[in-house]
């Protein structure tokens, strides 16, 4: 019998400034997982159904929810799975509408070269997400 593989699935969406400097949020220190620690903004799929653009319309909402914001212009990056069993899939976008805010599980945000990125205490793989996304 063949094995069958059930995912978390964690999106994220690298956003991007005028200056090239990428939003960064800080996890709140009641976080159960890296309280405390910088990444990029995102969470969990959580819909069920037919939905078209699951992955696009769960990104948006995820940021929403984190920093207040409206994104648009999603590109894939990549995805990859990781230690925990969490399947991780990665977008680049840019600001459609509002103005950035800490929300939800965020303790504070800001806006960052990825020089700066390089010194702070990043989640996993946020730092070869943000090397990738510069690449672009």
């Amino acid at each position: 019998m063949e094995e069958k593989y059930l995912f978390k699935i964690v999106i994220v969406a690298v956003i991007f400034n005028s200056d090239k400097m990428v939003l960064l949020a800080k996890r709140s220190m009641t976080e159960d997982v890296l309280p405390g620690y910088w990444g990029i903004p995102g969470g969990k799929v959580e819909s069920r159904g037919n939905i078209p653009d699951i992955l696009e319309s769960e990104i948006r909402r995820e940021v929403h929810e984190e920093v207040g914001i409206d994104i648009k212009n999603l590109r894939y990056i990549e995805s990859h799975l990781n230690e925990s069993g969490k399947l991780n899939i990665c977008f680049v976008s840019e600001i459609d509408k509002g103005e950035p805010k800490p929300l939800d599980e965020t303790e504070e945000i800001g806006w960052f070269t990825l020089k700066q990125a390089e010194e702070m205490k990043l989640t996993p793989h946020t730092l070869e997400r943000l090397k990738l996304a510069y690449s672009l």
